[in-house]
């Protein structure tokens, strides 16, 4: 029996584009990383160390600041300190520690995981742009991506949560250095520097 010529061809299925990709990949392999400590926590990322006595404490201490207005001195750490050149660093100028703020005290604990999770997730994104500068094929730059995120670098620094911070925004400071020597676009660089600092 011969085919018919008027037959129509079957559609493929559309791929993700390859941002998307390694976004949903790192976001789901992160979760399925931390799920199990979660799950046997009841809802608490636990890691020994600086991550519970500091980290989490600094978080809720900030958290609880920011809500009240309290952010030019604070007589909670040391002998009290000035609140914004402190916590500048670790975490006022982060934009994850910000996504907590529409939530109460209590829960801030409970979001740790969620934050480790989606800054892993955005560390293979940011990265992903980079490297797709750079090769061929888009299944590079997500495999690329993807190694970025769980480098042993960022899985051992969990528990000092604010390096995934600079994580996340190092590779838009590449793309700056890219875009100026390559194609002189200095405000590109510009942006990117200000984002990292």
């Amino acid at each position: 029996m011969q085919p018919s010529t008027n037959s129509t061809p079957i559609p493929r299925p559309q791929r993700l584009p390859g941002w998307a990709r390694v976004f949903l990949l790192a976001l789901l392999a992160a979760a399925l990383m931390l799920a199990p400590i979660v799950i046997y926590e009841k809802g608490y990322f636990f890691f020994f160390g600086d991550f519970n006595v500091q980290q989490i404490p600094f978080y809720r201490l900030a958290h609880d600041a920011v809500r009240e207005g309290s952010v030019f001195w604070n007589s909670y750490t040391d002998l009290g300190v000035n609140f914004i050149a402190s916590y500048s660093f670790y975490l006022l100028f982060s934009p994850f520690f910000w996504l907590t703020l529409p939530f109460p005290s209590e829960a801030v604990p409970y979001l740790m995981a969620p934050l480790l999770v989606l800054k892993t997730a955005c560390m293979a994104l940011t990265s992903y742009f980079y490297i797709r500068r750079f090769v061929r094929e888009e299944d590079t730059a997500v495999l690329g991506g993807l190694l970025y995120a769980f480098s042993g670098f960022a899985t051992y620094n969990i528990f000092f949560n604010h390096f995934h911070e600079a994580m996340v925004f190092f590779p838009l400071l590449l793309i700056g250095v890219e875009e100026l020597v390559q194609n002189r676009r200095r405000g590109v660089f510009a942006a990117a520097v200000a984002v990292n600092c």
